[in-house]
């Protein structure tokens, strides 16, 4: 004996019901992730990992370094290096490249003599490396520790500031 039941049974209305509640749920998570609030996040984030990026990058070629030059004592708003001259040896190039702290920016410098030029690559950067950076210091803590500290505002329609900081071994000293 088969009884043939109209309407919906209680599993249906139950299984309906979580199918709703999923993309209702699902709809507001996205249209969260849409708004204002979220995208600012993310390019602040995006600022900051950028800079972080290129601070990366300097802590590198710093301590990778054939001959630190300056700061040889205490601290500046200038750093200066020379690199290996040959992939072979560990001699220095007589020319000097370093980064600099000049008006409100960090660049990245060379300088040879007497004359000091700004180089337009650093690796995959272009000069200025990070903009709107205040305070910007290059520290010796020791003979073969260097800091950079500085604070920089975050661009455009972001609020505040942010320091960045970091501490470079220097490997040849």
């Amino acid at each position: 004996m088969s009884a043939h039941r109209a309407g919906m049974t209680v599993w249906e209305v139950v299984l309906f019901t979580v199918f709703l509640a999923v993309a209702g749920g699902a709809s507001v998570f996205f249209f969260f992730l849409n708004s204002e609030d979220v995208q600012y996040a993310q390019r602040k984030y995006e600022w900051v990992q950028d800079i972080n990026r290129v601070l990366d990058a300097i802590c590198l070629e710093v301590s990778n370094s054939a001959q630190f030059e300056h700061p040889f004592n205490g601290s500046s708003r200038e750093c200066f290096f020379r690199v290996a001259g040959d992939a072979g040896t560990l001699l220095p190039e007589e020319s000097q490249e370093g980064f600099a702290f000049v008006d409100n920016n960090l660049l990245y410098v060379s300088r040879s003599g007497d004359s000091t030029s700004n180089l337009r690559r650093f690796g995959s950067f272009e000069n200025p490396l990070v903009i709107n950076c205040r305070e910007g210091r290059f520290t010796r803590i020791s003979s073969d520790l260097l800091e950079i500290r500085f604070l920089a505002q975050a661009p455009g329609a972001f609020s505040g500031s942010r320091e960045f900081l970091r501490r470079i071994n220097l490997r040849n000293r």
